[in-house]
């Protein structure tokens, strides 16, 4: 639980400080990781970004322990555990959990919620697990139970409630469309009343979307997104209702390799979950910290973008998203960056 956790407020100060001073962000530690658990899902929904790596071999633990271990050492203290479903594979996810330094880290599970009860809640919270993100496409029941299973409303609903009974942070995490403007903010009215964040994703053409430019949002809707965020304000936490991972006080910028990376559970680098372009699988033996190093030479991956780069910038989403569509992925990042 974050009140508990010394060692990490003292790397999150020693980073914000080091953040603060330095204007070359590709030298800087890495701050983030998203981590798929499994590559197994009990859900196939419509709108899916992981789609591309559902059901694939997933790597050896001894491998998931050496990247844990080397993203240590590179300063990550934030873990995003997802899938997948990540409580799907209870042994795997344990095993993460164990060695991922937890005392000195802020953990999150990313949830469907379907399978979420207040057992593995509760153990969640004894592992040191600091919140759970929950899914939620629509606050009309109907409507999210259609993406996804039928039922699977109610269980997001009480899993939300059973929570933040345990003493856990607790967020929804929401994916904006173009024109979703207003289920977007029933779901912001909802979060609200229950004191909990909103973990915002904005539409990427990955996936079950893949190339597909139609769901993106317009440089309006990033904007009305942004402008709510600000007017919302911040919860008890100091953090704010409504979050988007490019969002910073000290100036929004994609995070893409230079303070978030991702690593799908068969072992593949990526500079981001939604960017599916591999820098090297862990199991032929490639270091993570080279292959950012390599990457953040690229003029898109240096920490000046001030955009999503797979969500918001046409230009990239273009020549590397669209252009590749119905291409296998993940494609090999060093061949399509060749700048």
């Amino acid at each position: 639980m974050y009140k508990e956790k010394p060692k990490l407020h003292k790397r999150q100060d020693e980073y914000n400080k080091l953040f603060a001073i330095t204007k070359d962000k590709t030298k800087l530690p890495l701050k983030s990781v998203a981590l798929d658990v499994t590559s197994i899902c009990n859900m196939s929904c419509p709108h899916c970004y992981a789609d591309t790596f559902m059901n694939n071999k997933m790597i050896d633990l001894e491998l998931v322990k050496k990247a844990l271990d080397e993203f240590y050492e590179m300063g990550v203290f934030h873990y995003i555990l997802q899938g997948g479903e990540a409580i799907y594979d209870k042994d795997r996810l344990d095993y993460i959990l164990d060695n991922c330094h937890i005392d000195e880290s802020y953990v999150t599970i990313v949830s469907n919620g379907y399978k979420m009860d207040k057992a593995m809640i509760n153990h969640l919270k004894d592992k040191g697990v600091d919140k759970i993100s929950f899914s939620l496409d629509s606050f009309d029941e109907e409507i999210h139970d259609k993406g996804r299973m039928k039922g699977s409303y109610k269980r997001v609903m009480q899993a939300i409630d059973d929570t933040l009974e345990s003493g856990m942070f607790c967020a929804i995490s929401t994916v904006v469309v173009r024109g979703g403007g207003e289920t977007f903010k029933a779901i912001i009215d909802f979060a609200i009343k229950k004191g909990i964040r909103v973990d915002t994703q904005i539409a990427m053409p990955v996936g079950k979307w893949d190339g597909d430019e139609s769901c993106l949002i317009t440089e309006q809707d990033a904007k009305d997104i942004k402008k709510l965020s600000l007017d919302i304000g911040k919860m008890e936490s100091g953090q704010y209702y409504i979050t988007r991972d490019l969002y910073s006080d000290s100036g929004d910028s994609c995070p893409a390799a230079v303070s978030f990376m991702s690593l799908t559970a068969d072992g593949h680098i990526l500079p981001c979950n939604f960017l599916q372009f591999s820098m090297g699988n862990i199991k032929d033996g490639v270091s993570i910290r080279e292959a950012r190093e390599k990457l953040m030479k690229s003029r898109w991956f240096c920490g000046e973008k001030k955009v999503c780069l797979c969500g918001e910038d046409r230009e990239f989403i273009r020549n590397y998203i669209v252009a590749y569509k119905n291409v296998p992925k993940p494609l090999n990042a060093f061949r399509v960056f060749k700048d």
